[in-house]
Order: C-alpha cells, then sequence, then structure tokens
C-alpha cells in the first residue's frame, strides 16, 4: 500500500512535481530476483518531465532526486533491515524517423471511433539513455550506466473494423553498473535484456497489447526468460481505454482504465 501526496511547485524556470509518500507492505518484483516486500517507509521526491520534437526527433526527458528512510527485505537474507536511501535518476528517450508516413491533417473526423489522434506509421529507430545512483545510509552504494537502441513498426490506421492496427518494438538494453544495494527490491541485477512490445487491433474497439523483458545476462539463473511481462485485452475508444490484464512472471492481473485528452 502506498499514499502519496505531490503538488507542481516552480524551481530553476520550470515545474517539478514535489511528492511526500509512505510505504506500507508493499511488493515489488525486481525481475530475477523475484518478489520482495518493501515492509515500511517514507520519503520526498523532486521530478521533472519533459517532451519536445527537434528536427522530426521526438525527445522524452526524465528527471527524478529522492530521499527516504525504508524499511525492507536485505538483499542476501530474509531479515529486515533500514537504512536511509539517497537517489538521482535521468533518462532520455529519442524516437529517430526512418520511414515515417505523418498524417495529413492533425484533427480527427467522424471516421476516427477508436483513437484521439490520427497515427503516425512507419519505422523510427528508438533510443534510451539512462543514469542512475544510489546511495545508501551504511555507506553503500550502486550506479548504472544504460543504452538501448532498437527499432519500432507501426502500420494500419486504426479506422476498419479488423486488424487495421499493429506496433512492434524491440529495444535491447545494457547497463554498464557498479557497486550493490542494501535492499533486495532496488538492486540493479540484469545488465543485458530485450525489450519486446507487440499491440495488434482484433475487431472494432478491442485491441491486444503485450510487453516484456527477456533476461540476456549470461551468468544470470533467467538467461533466456521473461522476467517482466504483461498482456492486456482492451476496449479502446477516442476519449477513454479499459482492459483486463495478465502479468504471466508473477501470475497476476487486474483491470486497467485510463482517459485521453485531459492532462
Amino acid at each position: 500500500m502506498k499514499t502519496e501526496f505531490s503538488k507542481v511547485i516552480d524551481l530553476f524556470d520550470s515545474e517539478w512535481k514535489k511528492s511526500l509518500y509512505g510505504v506500507y507492505r508493499e511488493r515489488v518484483w525486481n525481475g530475477s530476483l523475484g518478489e520482495a516486500e518493501i515492509y515500511s517507509g517514507y520519503g520526498s521526491k523532486l521530478q521533472k518531465e519533459n517532451t519536445w520534437i527537434t528536427d522530426g526527433i521526438k525527445k522524452s526527458e526524465f528527471l527524478s532526486l529522492g530521499l527516504a528512510n525504508i524499511t525492507a527485505e536485505a538483499l542476501n537474507t530474509k531479515n529486515l533491515v533500514t537504512n536511509l536511501k539517497g537517489h538521482l535518476f535521468y533518462s532520455l528517450d529519442q524516437k529517430f524517423p526512418i520511414n515515417i508516413v505523418n498524417p495529413k491533417k492533425k484533427s480527427i473526423d467522424i471516421t476516427y471511433k477508436y483513437i484521439p489522434e490520427p497515427i503516425t506509421k512507419g519505422l523510427s529507430l528508438n533510443t534510451r539513455l539512462e543514469a542512475s545512483y544510489s546511495l545508501y545510509e551504511n555507506g553503500d552504494h550502486q550506479k548504472y550506466l544504460g543504452l538501448g537502441l532498437g527499432p519500432e513498426l507501426i502500420f494500419g490506421n486504426f479506422k476498419n473494423k479488423t486488424f487495421d492496427y499493429t506496433r512492434i518494438s524491440l529495444l535491447p538494453f545494457y547497463k554498464f553498473g557498479s557497486g550493490k544495494s542494501v535492499f533486495k527490491f532496488d538492486q540493479n541485477y540484469e545488465d543485458f535484456t530485450l525489450n519486446v512490445s507487440y499491440d495488434q487491433q482484433i475487431y472494432g474497439p478491442v485491441i491486444l497489447k503485450s510487453f516484456g523483458i527477456l533476461n540476456l545476462t549470461n551468468d544470470s539463473i533467467d538467461y533466456g526468460k521473461f522476467i517482466d511481462s504483461k498482456i492486456s485485452l482492451n476496449w479502446k475508444k477516442r476519449s477513454y481505454e479499459v482492459g483486463i490484464f495478465y502479468q504471466p512472471h508473477n501470475q497476476a492481473g487486474g483491470i486497467s482504465f485510463s482517459l485521453f485528452g485531459f492532462k
């Protein structure tokens, strides 16, 4: 269970989200290490997100700074340990158009029943840069620099009744890291993974969405297996999307709901 209070503040001439949160008996999935428990904790974080387009390249930037006091399952034992944790995280995602067909009109008309804006089709190259540093009260620390690059293919208009939209994305991702965590839930373990996404319209507003992270770290106990995965069957309309999902990696499921057109 997690409770969070947040507000938007102005800092360095830009908008940041400042949050205070508390956690109690929260279960966290951490790849090959499996499920771990955060018994209790409280903290504060400061986050900034920014998305823009330069020369046709879509860029999304995220920066987060946090400080928390956490009691959670230790890295190598089932014992609970308490430590103060400071964390800095930065990511930059970029989408480079390779062979793109932009919609002739940005606006939608009565023929668009299922999507809030026209589809941009074609082949793109996605890149991801991540940098993370965590410092713990007992003196332990861990850090990594992550790099990813892979193709994304989108075709169809999502206007016809059947199989009129397909999205396939592959993103190999490698981490250059060192150090270790005090806790099991946030230990950086896998160095090399492959993110796989596949979305397919089936009939009308019904769309099948799937995502998985394939572990390609040679010395990992789960080499060649999906360490994170999600399959959902959604009912997608112009202003909302609702669906049911299942996560094979931890045999959990639920219901999702999204609204479009709100900031």
